[in-house]
């Protein structure tokens, strides 16, 4: 007996890790590093023997090299902050950076801003949007330096002419 054309094609099929034997592991290339290393791959292999059917090979287990003790203690920067933390006083109140309903509207007045938006077209929607965000940037952009605002608003500028041309 010979098989047919598509069981003989089913041998050329690539191997993934559901057709494979269980020590087959393609990754996903995620933790590819250019020039390899021994430290790339899986971090252990299997075994038949014993309890345990996976064994973790320390020297196969990747870690990370800190900065040192002597710099995490000199550092302000924590991985954390404490619960009494006050906030700050002197955030600038800045614009949403999507467009939003207006607080003083009530239940009523936002329900019905969110009906309105719903009802809007997609030029309109992405108008909108774009004009929320360009607020947002000009009072972001209020802090800066002269010069930088100078930068900034030339650029808002530029991009406002070139949507006008397309």
């Amino acid at each position: 007996m010979r098989p047919t054309t598509a069981l003989r094609g089913a041998s050329r099929l690539p191997l993934t890790t559901k057709r494979a034997n269980k020590d087959f592991y393609k990754g996903t290339r995620q933790a590819f590093v250019p020039g390899g290393g021994h430290r790339t791959g899986p971090p252990g292999k299997h075994v038949v023997n014993g309890r345990a059917k996976y064994r973790v090979l320390d020297e196969e287990v990747r870690y990370f090299v800190g900065p040192g003790a002597e710099v995490l203690e000199k550092t302000s920067l924590k991985p954390y902050v404490a619960a009494h933390t006050p906030l700050a006083q002197n955030a600038p109140k800045l614009p949403a950076f999507a467009p939003k309903p207006a607080k003083h509207l009530g239940a009523a007045g936002r329900k019905a801003w969110s009906k309105a938006y719903a009802e809007l077209g997609v030029n309109d929607r992405a108008a909108l949007i774009q004009d929320a965000r360009r607020n947002w940037f000009h009072a972001l952009s209020a802090g800066l330096a002269p010069k930088a605002r100078a930068e900034a608003v030339k650029t808002v500028k530029a991009d406002e002419a070139e949507g006008t041309k397309a």
